[in-house]
Order: C-alpha cells, then sequence, then structure tokens
C-alpha cells in the first residue's frame, strides 16, 4: 500500500514591528482583556448588591490583588473561562457580550456628561 505525503506547507511567520505604535495586539491578547474586564464587571456588580458601602476603587485593588493586573495574565484564558463558568455560568461568547455592553453604556455615559458640560461652557462666555 502505498504511503500519503503530507502537504502542509512551511509558512513565515511576517515580521510586523516595522509597524511600530500601529501595529496590534494578538487576537489572544485582546481577548483575555475582555474576559478579565467581564469578570471584574460581574464581580463588581455583584458586590455592589451586597455591600451598602461598596467603592469600586477599592474593589478594583482587591480584585487586581486576587487577579492580578492585566498586563501581568496571572491566570491563563482557560482558568478565567473556567472560573466564570463555574461562578456565573457564563461562556466566552456572553463575556465578550458584557463587555461590548459596558463599553457602550461608557461611551452613552461620556456623551451624556460632554452634554451637560457643553451647555454650561458656552453660558459662561
Amino acid at each position: 500500500m502505498a504511503t500519503r505525503k503530507s502537504s502542509t506547507p512551511n509558512f513565515q511567520a511576517i515580521d510586523d514591528s516595522v509597524l511600530g505604535e500601529y501595529s496590534v495586539s494578538n487576537y489572544s491578547e485582546r481577548l483575555y482583556s475582555k474576559v478579565y474586564y467581564s469578570i471584574r464587571s460581574l464581580c463588581g456588580l455583584l458586590a455592589k448588591r451586597s455591600f451598602q458601602d461598596f467603592n469600586w476603587d477599592i474593589f478594583k485593588e482587591r480584585f487586581a490583588s486576587d487577579f492580578g493586573k492585566v498586563e501581568e495574565q496571572r491566570f491563563s484564558l482557560e482558568q478565567l473561562l473556567e472560573f466564570t463558568s463555574r461562578k456565573f455560568g457564563k461562556t466566552l461568547e456572553d463575556l465578550v457580550v458584557l463587555n461590548q455592553l459596558s463599553w457602550q453604556r461608557r461611551r452613552e455615559y461620556a456623551e451624556r456628561v460632554n452634554a451637560n458640560v457643553s451647555p454650561q461652557i458656552e453660558a459662561e462666555n
């Protein structure tokens, strides 16, 4: 019986270092930050419901001490997803949607703040 040759092409990695400040981070790095911030948001909202004197700044510090900063990547993406699945029953897709909703809320809030500031500035002039 004849043996099959596998024809897997050898790809050369593309060197994107010439892009400098315009370079884009890897997909897995961007995905990690979305998952990290979604988990922080979920935990924070849960803590906010539980405690009357909740402070986001203090919570962010405590979260960073447990999970590390997003740049550190103390835990792997798989570990974060397993944690989220056990604690909140959320999947990767759920976390990405939560992250998008969070960004949308921030944009709307910034627009409201800017809309309130503009009339005040015009009235002062």
